[in-house]
């Protein structure tokens, strides 16, 4: 508990000194009109998983954690800023359960519920930047659209794990971008998704680039404070 209070202070801190802005508010709009239940589900690289979480300060989302000790800090910071944490981890290595299964289902009852949602999609252990089926499939079992999600930090640490883990640095300029919303609603159309999913979020790279040299214009507000 020490630790997770530690890190979540630092990455409190470190947040209190980003400049966030915004790109394509409305393609929120859009996508709780498709859904369901008139939510969402965020699809984001592992990569952005830190700064990608605390830009959502103030506006929950349901998240699925790992039961790992290592993670215990990232859920701690997850429920701090009001996010709903699900625990469960993926199969180990003798192909035992791990709680994932369980945390799925719950994360799909939520969904049902109405609340938004936001995936690791390549995560947690990769290989990075391609798009694993638990995204879709919980799409497919709520009827919730899919929204590429990519935070990108102008400067920032980039670690040397799996997924080059990026650490933005104090009083970085981070642009939020919300892609074009993917309706999932076929079966026979699953692997389409993932790949639909997967260009999508690389294709906001250049755009996210080319939002950082036009700084000024960009907005400040997220999409729900837009109302």
């Amino acid at each position: 508990m020490i630790l997770s209070n530690i890190i979540y202070l630092i990455a409190k801190t470190f947040s209190l000194t980003y400049r966030y802005r915004f790109i394509g508010h409305e393609n929120i709009e859009k996508a709780q009109e498709l859904s369901q239940h008139g939510n969402y589900l965020l699809g984001i690289w592992h990569q952005n998983l830190l700064h990608g979480i605390l830009a959502q300060t103030g506006n929950p989302h349901v998240v699925i954690v790992s039961k790992s000790k290592d993670a215990d800090p990232v859920a701690y910071t997850c429920r701090k800023i009001g996010t709903i944490v699900v625990r469960g981890s993926s199969k180990n290595a003798a192909g035992v359960d791990k709680g994932g299964k369980e945390a799925k289902l719950e994360m799909i009852e939520q969904l049902n519920l109405g609340h938004p949602g936001a995936v690791t999609v390549d995560g947690p252990k990769g290989p990075a930047k391609k798009v694993k089926p638990g995204i879709v499939d919980m799409a497919l079992k709520t009827g919730t659209t899919l929204i590429p999600y990519l935070p990108i930090p102008k400067s920032y640490w980039s670690f040397k794990s799996w997924d080059k883990f990026r650490l933005p640095k104090p009083f970085s300029k981070i642009v939020v971008l919300y892609g074009e919303p993917i309706p999932v609603t076929e079966v026979s159309k699953f692997d389409q998704y993932q790949i639909e999913l997967e260009n999508s979020l690389n294709g906001l790279e250049a755009d996210a680039v080319a939002a950082l040299s036009n700084w000024s214009k960009l907005s400040k507000k997220n999409w729900n404070q837009n109302k």
